[in-house]
């Protein structure tokens, strides 16, 4: 054999080990994901519906969401743990594996806007949004390995959020939406 294609055969034998390992591990974070998401759950209702998109993603559903949600539902984007170009990209840019919790209120918010997910107080809380039309909460988080307690502080805002509100008064951490605010 050339050296080249030693070169290319040990490329290629990388990327498979790499492949394989990173496949095994994504499944593992989604096992640990899922068992988080399965803990909370009991904070805004019962019975939760799991549905797999592929092997980098899963979808949860509450069937019967407690009072005062009326829907409740998240999607579990995991990283890119068997490609490894795709990885680094991501790390790059700060991402890791990304929960999106959307949440129907049994009242929906007077006002829409932002909130400002520093002052949520959770920790990888990227964005948050309230909108008077469904899904009237839209929460984004990035959740790192042993950050997994932020889904059930997560779950709790959202109820917090649902519960109704005296006139005039915004929940913690709301401002205005402007034009210069980044959507979520």
């Amino acid at each position: 054999m050339q050296p080249d294609q030693i070169l290319v055969v040990a490329v290629a034998a990388v990327f498979f080990v790499w492949y394989f390992a990173g496949a095994w591990l994504n499944r593992r974070r989604s096992a640990q994901l899922l068992g988080a998401v399965r803990q909370a759950v009991g904070a805004v209702g019962r019975g939760a519906t799991v549905r797999w998109h592929g092997r980098s993603a899963f979808e949860v559903a509450v069937e019967e969401p407690s009072a005062p949600l009326a829907a409740f539902r998240l999607l579990c984007l995991l990283e890119p743990r068997d490609f490894p170009l795709a990885l680094a990209w991501n790390r790059m840019r700060g991402r890791r594996d990304q929960v999106v919790i959307h949440a129907d209120f049994a009242r929906p918010p007077r006002a829409g806007g932002l909130l400002d997910p520093a002052a949520c107080g959770i920790p990888g809380l990227t964005g948050a949004a309230l909108s008077g039309s469904p899904p009237h909460l839209r929460l984004t988080l990035q959740v790192a390995v042993g950050g997994e307690d932020a889904i059930a502080r997560a779950f709790a805002l959202a109820r917090q959020l649902a519960e109704p509100r005296p006139q005039g008064r915004p929940p913690a951490g709301q401002q205005a939406a402007s034009a210069g605010d980044a959507a979520t």
